[in-house]
């Protein structure tokens, strides 16, 4: 059991990864990051015709970078009135001048870190529940009785 304890740790950890989107660190997306566009209303009037009417966001892989624009592999995009939509990775060139900002997906840390802790916790809770030895406690090994 204790050689899989750090292997579960790091599993439950990978598996609640809890990720936020954040300004840019670079001046330009990069490719192969994942990014969100805030479009402005001028570029969602523009490119209508490729992604759909109304949209705010356009949330995708990014697959090159050139003086014409970024072009994603779109993952979802989310309309002015929060509706959003799955897509399955269909390119698109977001031109520059359509974008009013850019933002990239990161790993939170602290969010991952929490909510890892809360599943953690759960599932040691069940094991316990079910009867399985605490932490502190030693299995049966040794024998440090008290000798009455």
């Amino acid at each position: 059991m204790r050689s899989i304890s750090p292997i579960v740790t790091l599993l439950v950890f990978a598996l609640c990864g809890c990720y936020t989107y954040r300004p840019l660190i670079s001046p330009e997306p990069v490719a192969g990051t994942r990014v969100s566009a805030q479009l402005t209303e001028e570029g969602s009037r523009n490119l209508s015709g490729e992604i759909g009417p109304a949209v705010e966001h356009v949330e995708g892989d990014v697959l090159r970078v050139d003086s014409a624009g970024i072009q994603l592999s779109v993952r979802q995009v989310e309309g002015f009135r929060g509706i959003e939509s799955d897509w399955n990775g269909e390119p698109v060139v977001i031109p520059r001048t359509a974008v009013a900002g850019w933002q990239q997906r990161r790993l939170s840390v602290g969010g991952t870190g929490f909510v890892g802790g809360l599943v953690l916790g759960g599932v040691y809770a069940m094991y316990r529940l079910l009867g399985g030895p605490g932490i502190f406690q030693g299995g049966g090994r040794g024998g440090g009785g008290s000798g009455q």
